[in-house]
């Protein structure tokens, strides 16, 4: 009998702790995460992380001068410690997006099939693949030399630093073989793709944007190996965008698919920029002459990029401090919650086929044509009209046989006008062209007295892998904004 209770005993003990440990468990969590989930939370990560303009994460748009800050001017005076702006974002790009990417086709390569054709699941992970060269080009793009090969391992938790160049060329070629395994006749992601949805039609997309991003990195290469580039380009060439091609996320009203311009303007209460006087007096006729361009009649894309006070546009200070309501304001028509947000489009490529042109590259046609392509459909684009397009074109400032200055200045600076709100894209081609001559702070800090040509490493770096970290720092020439990286050869 004794015996008999004691086992009794023993099963009710053992069977009360497994109640007490069912406690523990959340019933609610997910058990199982699919490929396609954790693509569509990256992706949605990384395009937020591109185009936001909060002062922790993204500074480019400040540095671009198409916004001025308001009360918190530090950032647009090239501070990247103080708010630790540079370690967040690649905080983010390699824990929220590259890690769930690199998940997302680990997941893909062993989940069942189900109903799914196997060339959509090759598709599935090209798309992701593709993501993953854009996060991993804008890195190589801000830092240059950055832990690669040993990312992710668990095996080196002091990640070696690789050669930019070397990564940079590892991504091309992982481009092409993503390209290569895709079928355009059949879909992607059925579900859970919010950039370019999941039919055959969106594959094609995906297509055009893995060629058209193709495009836009050789050209990054073209002052570093032009042999290089040469061949990368006009393979892609071919096969980007034609008008009223673009790539974009497409947002929803709804929590967590909002504008991150959305949150960044309205959602969070806060009146941080406004717009420079440096871009509103290079899109419209001023006195004396803006020393970026002159203009007799003005751009059209002027009133889709900012609101007048008083009935016109007061540009804030670049680099400095600005009253919130003495200035122009981004237009609302941008910070709308279910504002489309541009990843890649037509605009950009039909400008980097201009310079492509000039550079020497068989991409076919003239340069100016392309770079009238590229002016005309950014108009449009932004709501002006054609008759619009075709009076700011004609002006002498403007016209490519007549515009000031060789072919740098003049598609540099119609492409930095077009690229309004898009930071990084503008801030590559920036350093890439060299124009706009763009004046730096006044108020600069930390000894930056130029704009920044690329990020400092993150101070986690310096603490958490400091002998990698000094190593590169020494092979890249100096840990420091001005800096210039591997593909970067301007010398003014």
């Amino acid at each position: 009998m004794k015996k008999l209770i004691f086992i009794i005993s023993v099963f009710f003990l053992f069977s009360a702790c497994s109640k007490l440990e069912d406690l523990n468990v959340n019933t609610k969590d997910f058990t199982v995460v699919s490929g396609a989930s954790l693509y569509n939370g990256a992706a949605l990560q990384l395009i937020n992380e591109l185009s936001s303009t909060n002062v922790s994460v993204n500074n480019t748009n400040t540095w671009m001068q198409h916004l001025a800050n308001t009360t918190y001017p530090e950032e647009s005076q090239y501070d990247m410690t103080g708010r630790n702006g540079n370690g967040n974002h690649l905080n983010t790009m390699y824990r929220l997006v590259l890690v769930n990417l690199k998940d997302a086709a680990r997941v893909l390569k062993t989940e069942p099939l189900a109903g799914t054709l196997q060339a959509q699941r090759n598709n599935q992970l090209a798309i992701v693949e593709i993501m993953s060269v854009l996060a991993w080009s804008n890195i190589v793009e801000c830092w240059g030399d950055m832990p690669y090969s040993q990312a992710f391992d668990i095996k080196y938790p002091s990640p070696v630093y690789d050669d930019g160049l070397t990564i940079y060329k590892d991504l091309i070629s992982r481009l092409n073989t993503a390209i290569g395994i895709m079928t355009p006749t059949v879909g992607g992601f059925a579900s859970g793709d919010n950039i370019n949805g999941g039919s055959a039609a969106g594959t094609v997309k995906w297509i055009k944007f893995a060629h058209a991003l193709k495009l836009r990195m050789g050209l990054m290469l073209a002052d570093k190996d032009n042999a290089y580039a040469k061949t990368i380009v006009e393979a892609a060439a071919p096969n980007v965008f034609v008008a009223g091609d673009k790539v974009v996320m497409n947002y929803s009203t709804g929590v967590p698919n909002q504008n991150q311009q959305y949150l960044d303007f309205v959602s969070s209460g806060r009146e941080d920029y406004v717009v420079t006087s440096n871009l509103i007096n290079a899109m419209q006729p001023t006195t004396p002459a803006d020393d970026i361009l002159t203009l007799t009649v003005a751009d059209p894309r002027l009133p889709f990029y900012a609101t007048t006070k008083g009935g016109i546009y007061v540009g804030g200070r670049q680099g400095q401090s600005n009253g919130y309501s003495d200035f122009s304001h981004v237009n609302p028509i941008n910070t709308a919650a279910n504002r489309e947000w541009i990843i890649m489009d037509y605009v950009e490529t039909e400008f980097l086929l201009a310079e492509a042109v000039e550079r020497g590259f068989n991409v076919g046609g003239t340069a100016e044509a392309h770079y009238n392509n590229a002016i005309r459909a950014s108009i449009l684009y932004w709501g002006g009209t054609t008759a619009q397009a075709d009076a700011y074109m004609a002006q002498p400032s403007v016209a490519y046989s007549t515009a000031v200055g060789n072919w740098k200045q003049k598609i540099g600076v119609q492409a930095w006008l077009a690229y309004y709100l898009r930071g990084y894209v503008a801030w590559n081609s920036w350093r890439r062209l060299d124009y706009p001559r763009l004046k730096p702070s006044p108020e600069y800090r930390q000894g930056i007295n130029k704009v920044p040509v690329r990020l400092s490493y993150p101070v986690s770096e310096q603490t958490l892998n400091n002998a990698n970290y000094t190593a590169a720092s020494a092979k890249i020439g100096g840990d420091n904004a001005l800096t210039r990286l591997f593909w970067d050869m301007a010398t003014y």
